[in-house]
């Protein structure tokens, strides 16, 4: 076995599409999942064009298509990264829709734990990496942020119950070998933070300091993480679960 397979969620536009194009530079087998079409083209990169607010969509691929198209099996490691998410809604808990906050939840929360331990219980016989985007917005409350920061909060707590399950005899673990790592990649220079920027500060009281931020030319370009995070992908000597975050 020497392929390594790696599924990133939101491939198709900044740090997921960044990550990728660096797993393909590095021999990467790389199956990217986003809203959008794919923005990225190559042998081994194959896109999937799922939202994954749509659950009926994102569990019929990855219980019918996906389980005849990749032999988990065969592969030598195994990537879930948890990348995609959307900051909106941006705006106080009371202006909110209660549709809004369950999309935010669904995308940035429920898919990507529910694929997470999809991976836990299919991957069973091969070397599994999981690497959850974080923030410091998921243990940092920022007014305005409510949907973001929430979501956020669940999925950091769903890595933590993961690497307890992986320890847990039965049918979801234990695995051979995993590592679940939360990454924080910091303020990046990507579209999120565009509309962070673009949010009226009756909705974010906290605006300005992004305004700032991108003033003084202090956003970081997504490439900077990626290789980090790539490496972390590769390594061997990681423990079961780990928070880690990128510094400059």
């Amino acid at each position: 076995m020497s392929e390594r397979l790696a599924v990133v969620t939101g491939a198709s536009a900044g740090l997921g599409k960044t990550l990728a194009r660096t797993l393909l530079e590095r021999g990467w087998h790389v199956l990217g999942l986003a809203r959008r079409d794919a923005s990225l083209h190559g042998d081994r990169y194959r896109h999937e064009r799922i939202d994954l607010a749509d659950f009926d969509a994102v569990e019929s691929y990855f219980t019918q298509r996906f389980p005849r198209d990749h032999d988990l099996a065969a592969v030598e490691r195994v990537a879930l990264v948890n990348n995609a998410g959307v900051l909106e809604p941006v705006g106080l808990l009371g202006n909110v829709s209660l549709a809004d906050l369950a999309r935010a939840m669904a995308v940035n929360a429920t898919a990507p734990a529910w694929l997470a331990g999809y991976f836990l219980r299919h991957a069973r016989r091969t070397r599994l990496r999981i690497l959850d985007i974080s923030s410091g917005s998921a243990t940092n409350a920022k007014a305005g942020w409510a949907a973001y920061c929430m979501s956020k909060a669940a999925l950091r707590m769903a890595g933590l119950v993961l690497a307890e399950e992986a320890q847990t005899p039965g049918e979801g673990g234990p695995a051979r070998d995993v590592a679940i790592i939360s990454y924080a990649p910091g303020m990046l220079d990507t579209e999120m933070q565009q509309v962070a920027r673009s949010a009226r500060p009756a909705d974010f009281p906290g605006v300005q300091r992004f305004i700032d931020v991108h003033a003084r030319g202090e956003l970081i370009p997504p490439e900077r993480p990626t290789l980090e995070m790539a490496e972390l992908l590769e390594r061997d000597d990681l423990p079961l679960y780990s928070e880690l975050r990128y510094t400059p």
